[in-house]
């Protein structure tokens, strides 16, 4: 059966093509006060600029055909439509608590049903608000949630990785020929292919591989063994590929995971592995940490010392990874030879502390720059710090999207889950998210980690 779909402000803000995002074959309607609405859009700025590209897409349209039931056809072959209400009904008007853009919503919802009436067409309104869809049922209008593109819920947020199936024999290719194509994994057309997303294969003989998608095949990965990380799991093993391969292979890296994953430390031995003044075929000048605990990028312009004084007392996450680094060595390794050789590590800018407030306007050339609690900073602050990387640099952003303490951000609006969600599918950026069950620390963090996230 053919649908037309009746777009909520938020709807047709969810991604940049919302509009074609409900199929070639179907309707989509945009009821006159949710165009008013955009028009005079003022919420997150993301949002904004949606929305004043949706004006302007609506703007070079045929007005006469797009305000009428004939409508516009799409490039995705959907009809689109701008279509005013009529007289609200009075079964309408007897609703609580509704706005009168919602009673709008509602009574072209009704008049699109009138007008399907004889042509076999079903109208569903298109909401993510529960209490609009429960309204919208007592009137006789179906309803459907949608997924949000832009600060999509946890569950719809991208993790770099995906799990497929396939034969044992394509398994066995995969091994000998180092390559397979995606048709080779079984229901390979219902799957969402991004660029550089890990993928592990699994056969019916219980065997498996890890792989990388890229133009059409799944490849093997090859620059994890020069990483000299020892990983503890599969996702570790997807981290190190990515921290391993050059800037200009994967010049952006994102990390999502808890505390105790692993992030850190692997991102930082790696690092230290990379430093042209460490190892004779290193690349990177030298390491820089941002991190905007505190609101730092705020506040310390004010605090005295320089700026590794002001920033190290808050990043002592990456102190204490750089101990553990050293102290690999053996534990009978004497305390004040690991702090002479973290102290040396800063003395001599191998290792430089940045705060977030001061990089704009830099260039960065030939570091490996790591911004840890990335979901702490705003999206419009971390794009800005994303676009100041130079040739050489490898950008690493870090955090866990479920601990946010920032006013105005949340589990879904912050800095990390925008650049993840945005940046997936591209070339240069590589993602990996570390799994909560598979944490470095002791039995009485992960169950005490498990308790608060179900709490």
């Amino acid at each position: 059966m053919k649908k037309e779909f009746i777009l909520r402000t938020e709807a047709v803000l969810s991604s940049e093509k919302a509009t074609m995002a409900f199929g070639g074959d179907n309707d989509v309607t945009i009821p006159m006060c949710i165009l008013e609405n955009l028009y005079n859009y003022k919420g997150v700025p993301e949002k904004m600029v949606i929305a004043d590209r949706v004006i302007d897409y609506i703007q070079d349209l045929d007005m006469a055909k797009i305000s009428s039931d004939r409508g516009v056809k799409q490039k995705n072959g959907s009809i689109l439509r701008i279509i005013d209400n009529d007289v609200i009904d009075e079964k309408i008007e007897k609703i609580n608590n509704l706005s009168l853009s919602d009673k709008r919503v509602f009574q072209v919802c009704l008049d699109r049903q009138k007008a399907n009436a004889h042509k076999d067409i079903q109208v569903i309104l298109i909401s993510q608000n529960p209490s609009i869809r429960i309204k919208a049922k007592k009137l006789g209008i179906e309803s459907q949630p949608f997924k949000d593109e832009i600060f999509p819920l946890p569950k719809d947020q991208y993790t770099g990785m995906i799990e497929v199936f396939a034969s044992q024999t394509a398994l066995d290719k995969f091994n000998r020929d180092k390559s397979i194509k995606i048709n080779d994994v079984y229901n390979y057309n219902q799957i969402e292919w991004f660029e550089n997303m890990f993928v592990v294969m699994k056969s019916e003989k219980n065997t498996s591989c890890l792989g990388r998608y890229s133009q059409g095949s799944i490849i093997p990965l090859r620059y994890r063994k020069k990483s000299e990380l020892k990983t503890l799991n599969v996702e570790q093993e997807m981290l190190a590929e990515c921290l391993a391969a050059p800037p200009e292979v994967a010049p952006l890296v994102v990390i999502k995971g808890a505390a105790g994953t692993g992030k850190t430390f692997c991102t930082l031995s790696i690092a230290l592995n990379k430093l042209k003044k460490f190892e004779s075929d290193g690349i990177y000048d030298k390491i820089l940490i941002a991190s905007p605990t505190v609101n730092i990028d705020d506040e310390i312009g004010y605090l005295p010392g320089d700026i590794d004084s002001k920033v190290s007392p808050y990043l002592g996450g990456i102190m204490d990874n750089l101990w553990n680094y050293f102290k690999m060595g053996g534990d009978d390794l004497d305390n004040e030879v690991v702090e002479d050789q973290i102290s040396e590590l800063f003395a001599r800018k191998f290792i430089e502390i940045q705060g977030i407030g001061f990089l704009r306007g830099r260039s960065i050339k030939s570091n490996l720059f790591i911004i840890d609690e990335a979901q702490n900073i705003r999206p419009e602050i971390l794009l800005d710090i994303v676009t100041r990387v130079g040739k050489g640099t490898k950008i690493v952003l870090m955090g866990d999207p479920t601990q946010v303490n920032r006013v105005g951000l949340n589990i879904r609006r912050n800095g990390l889950v925008y650049i993840s969600e945005k940046m997936k599918g591209s070339s240069l950026c590589w993602q990996v998210t570390l799994s909560n069950e598979k944490s470095v620390r002791s039995e009485l963090a992960q169950e005490a980690l498990r308790i608060l996230q179900n709490s």
